[in-house]
C-alpha cells in the first residue's frame, strides 16, 4: 500500500535576537516607520534558523504548512474470513506533534491497478474516533459501496489539539490528550475465495491559526 506520510519539518531556536511577532502573511507585526525629510533608514532584521514547529511560540507564520508535524501509519490493513462477512481491522493512531492545532481531512481513496473483480456486496468505511472532549468531525466515511469506490472523498475527519492540548491560544497548556485520534476500517463483504486488494488513502493536514 502506498505510503501515507505526514509532513515532518525541521526545528530549532532563534539566535541572539529579541522575540518578535509575525503577522499571518509572514511579516513582523507593528513594524512600520515613516522616513520624512531624511535620506537614510535603518531596518532591524530578526531571523530564526531551524524554527521549531513543536514550540507554540515559534516564529512561523500562522497557517503555514511548516507548522505541520503529524505522525500517521505507513500502511494499514483490513480483512475478513470466508465464513464471516464483517470486516475487521486494527486500530491506528494519528498524533499531532505540532505547536498548533491541525485539521485532518481524508481527500482520496484510490484502488491499485491489479485489484481483482470485487464482490458486489463489498462495503468499506473509514471510522474515526477522537476523545470525549474532542470528538471526530466525521465519525464514518464511506470508501467503497456495493463493490465500487465511493466517488470523490473529501471528508473532514477531526481537528487535533496541539502538543500541549491546546485548541486556542488562550487554553492552558496541559498533558496532551486531544492531540490524538484513532481510526479503523469497518464494512462487510462475501468472498468465495481469497482476494488480495490494495488501496491508497490520502490525508490532508492544515495548521489552524491561533485565535
Amino acid at each position: 500500500m502506498k505510503k501515507v506520510l505526514a509532513i515532518l519539518l525541521t526545528a530549532g531556536v532563534a539566535l541572539g535576537a529579541a522575540p518578535f511577532a509575525l503577522a499571518a502573511d509572514g511579516t513582523e507585526s507593528n513594524s512600520q516607520q515613516t522616513i520624512n525629510g531624511e535620506s537614510t533608514a535603518e531596518i532591524e532584521v530578526n531571523g530564526t534558523l531551524g524554527a521549531d514547529n513543536t514550540d507554540p511560540d515559534a516564529n512561523i507564520p500562522e497557517e503555514d504548512k511548516n507548522w505541520i508535524n503529524v505522525t500517521v501509519p505507513t500502511r494499514t490493513i483490513f480483512y475478513n474470513t470466508a465464513g464471516e462477512k464483517d470486516i475487521k481491522a486494527p486500530t491506528y493512531a494519528i498524533v499531532n506533534n505540532s505547536g498548533r492545532p491541525v485539521k485532518v481531512t481524508a481527500t482520496g481513496f484510490t484502488a491499485g491497478s491489479q485489484n481483482p473483480t470485487l464482490p458486489e456486496d463489498f462495503n468499506l468505511n473509514l471510522a474515526v474516533s477522537g476523545t470525549s472532549e474532542n470528538a471526530a468531525t466525521t465519525a464514518s466515511t464511506s470508501l467503497i459501496a456495493n463493490g465500487d469506490l465511493a466517488g470523490s472523498v473529501n471528508s473532514p475527519l477531526i481537528t487535533l489539539a496541539n502538543n500541549q492540548n491546546q485548541q486556542l491560544a488562550s487554553d492552558p497548556a496541559a498533558t496532551p490528550v486531544n492531540n490524538k485520534a484513532t481510526f479503523t476500517y469497518t464494512g462487510s463483504a462475501t468472498a468465495a475465495s481469497q482476494l488480495q486488494v490494495d488501496y491508497t488513502l490520502d490525508l490532508k493536514f492544515d495548521a489552524v491559526k491561533w485565535s
